[in-house]
């Protein structure tokens, strides 16, 4: 989150002068890119429908015929062996949003898990949007594989590198009913909770050394480099598979990125991504490549500026005419929104699904804001600094930003299911609910596990035993179908 990255505001000014290099494009893959801006003066390109909606049906109709005739996407979903064609949906199309957070993204995968426990997760949705946490989420609730399935179609445990699992949550996640720890490929949901699951922050972030001085040789606060390696080991040859498997079908997942060189933010297609690595010959190295580019994808839309270096990715523009290449930095989608939804349902038309527009939005932190100060507001502290006013004002754009995002969704939504932190609107039993600092794991507060690892192990960003008190609350207002929000008849 961006207030975590202002706790170095005195450095940042020091080293403001020094200048360090882009880094280097990982991989040559370019990502197809719609810019999103919520205003009709914001210059975004002209929406146009996507042409992956036409893919299941040309697949389809050329399925009996010389497969060689298909060129693209469409020859690349016969090759996959998906030759469906699109049908209507007379209740309408299914979004599901998710939200930047930081670590508070163990909220919304403990959510899910719990919804899984009890068989009351929401329908697959057609689109899914995800940014910065929620980007990292985007992919595992997109596809939902699990071996509980009819058709027992779970993730594939020997495609999936899980030498990283481990922390509190990995050995003991009870839940509201003491239900089991989540297993490594036994579902990509229980797949997400692991990964939220860490044992300390060096895990998926590594701080440079020296303070300061590290700042200045790196140019940030820290790499994530271990989220990179983690994220590569999930992101494997089977998950690309399956998600150009679903782009076959006519469904769609984006993350959301800000493009530092423009300034503006941009949704990036991680579904025509995934049904590129099938172009060709669809060898090796492209795959190598296409999950590069995917990795970098998900680490872009969750480098939070000053904490972590910016991204160059490689993007061809939707909309632009001829059709625009080019090399940018990208830092975290959380600069310019919280989240996004109309201006994707926008260009993709979503012409074969008329109707309702039945959006699931996990909200992974909190709508409110809480004083400056604790005690009266009408007598408030005299005394201020420059840092901690610095900060505050971070947090209140911070929550403008999400306000306004977020009531963006819910305007485009026909019916909408809401989670986020807090527990408004929640009650058990006829009283309110807990509040999530309150909830017990493994005999301690959520609050009593944050000020326990801020005092024994100064994380810059990541609280582990934090994030795993807040996975389990997350899992346990799933169990129980907690919604802030519920779709209203």
């Amino acid at each position: 989150m961006l207030r975590h990255t202002l706790r170095v505001m005195a450095a940042v000014l020091v080293l403001s002068g020094c200048a360090h290099q882009r880094p280097g494009q990982i991989s040559p893959i370019a990502i197809r890119a719609t810019r999103i801006v919520a205003t009709a003066h914001g210059n975004a390109p002209k929406a146009t429908p996507d042409d992956l909606t036409t893919f299941a049906r040309e697949a389809y109709a050329a399925s009996r015929k010389d497969m060689r005739a298909l060129g693209g996407g469409a020859g690349n979903c016969v090759q996959l062996g998906v030759v469906m064609p699109m049908t209507s949906n007379s209740e309408g199309a299914q979004y599901l949003v998710l939200s930047g957070g930081s670590l508070n993204g163990a909220f919304g995968a403990g959510m899910f898990l719990g919804l899984q426990d009890k068989n009351l997760l929401p329908p697959l949705a057609d689109v899914v949007t995800g940014v910065s946490t929620g980007s990292l989420q985007s992919t595992f609730l997109f596809l939902r594989r699990t071996d509980l399935d009819r058709a027992g179609a779970g993730p594939d445990a020997n495609d999936r590198d899980y030498k990283w699992v481990g922390g509190m949550a990995a050995e003991t996640l009870p839940g509201a009913d003491n239900a089991t720890a989540p297993k490594p490929g036994h579902s990509d949901i229980e797949d997400l909770a692991l990964a939220y699951s860490i044992r300390k922050e060096t895990d998926i972030l590594r701080p440079y050394p020296f303070g300061g001085i590290g700042m200045l040789a790196h140019g940030a606060k820290g790499s994530l480099d271990p989220l990179r390696k983690r994220l590569l080991a999930l992101i494997s040859p089977g998950t690309i598979r399956a998600v150009a498997q679903q782009a076959c079908r006519g469904r769609k997942l984006y993350v959301g990125v800000t493009d530092v060189d423009d300034g503006y933010g941009y949704a990036l297609d991680l579904t025509a991504l995934a049904l590129s690595a099938f172009d060709g010959n669809a060898t090796a190295t492209r795959m190598l490549q296409v999950r590069q580019a995917y990795v970098e994808s998900l680490i872009a839309s969750s480098s939070v500026p000053v904490g972590a270096k910016p991204v160059q990715l490689r993007i061809r523009l939707v909309g632009s005419d001829p059709e625009e290449h080019r090399r940018n930095l990208f830092v975290d989608g959380g600069a310019r929104f919280g989240v996004f939804l109309h201006e994707i349902k926008d260009a993709q038309a979503m012409a074969q699904r008329s109707g309702r527009a039945n959006v699931t939005l996990l909200t992974n932190t909190r709508l409110s804001i809480s004083p400056w100060h604790d005690g009266d507001l009408k007598n408030p502290q005299d005394g201020w600094l420059l840092t901690t006013l610095g900060l505050r004002t971070v947090d209140i754009l911070e929550n403008q930003v999400y306000q306004l995002s977020v009531g963006m969704v819910e305007a485009q939504a026909d019916s909408l299911r809401m989670a986020y932190i807090s527990n408004e609107n929640l009650m058990d039993n006829g009283r309110p609910a807990e509040l999530p600092g309150d909830h017990l794991y493994q005999g301690k507060s959520c609050d009593a596990w944050h000020k326990q690892d801020d005092e024994e192990h100064h994380p810059v960003q990541f609280f582990a035993s934090y994030m795993s008190c807040l996975l389990d609350y997350g899992r346990a207002r799933g169990q129980r179908n907690q919604w802030n929000t519920v779709p209203q008849n």
